[in-house]
């Protein structure tokens, strides 16, 4: 009887442990994604604030434009991945350099 029990035991244990480790890396990749959303959507913000406060090609708006680049890199590197923060959404490929809109925020350009 002990040793039904404990082959139980062993059994859950196992089990318990299969399921932790199959789940840990997706609760991973998605803090990942989190974490680079929200510095993303904050570089973005830093951004619109420059080009609304200096314009479009001033050189605060050039240095908030490469800082979110630099955030797309480094969310590709840590989430396999890039946020769009105009469209709300992943993207596979490393491409932000061709498919980001920067004219988005045309409405509060100061030229």
């Amino acid at each position: 009887m002990n040793h039904l029990k404990f082959g139980t035991t062993l059994a859950a244990l196992a089990m318990g442990a299969v399921l932790t480790v199959a789940t840990t890396p997706k609760a991973h990749a998605d803090d990942a994604r989190s974490r680079c959303q929200h510095r993303v959507e904050k570089a973005q913000d830093r951004y619109r604030h420059e080009v609304h406060e200096h314009g479009r090609h001033s050189p605060q708006a050039d240095n908030a434009k490469a800082r979110m680049q630099s955030e797309w890199d480094r969310c590709y590197t840590e989430a396999h991945g890039w946020y769009d923060p105009n469209t709300h959404q992943w993207r596979t490929d490393r491409d932000w350099d061709r498919n980001y809109d920067w004219d988005h925020d045309h409405d509060n350009d100061r030229h």
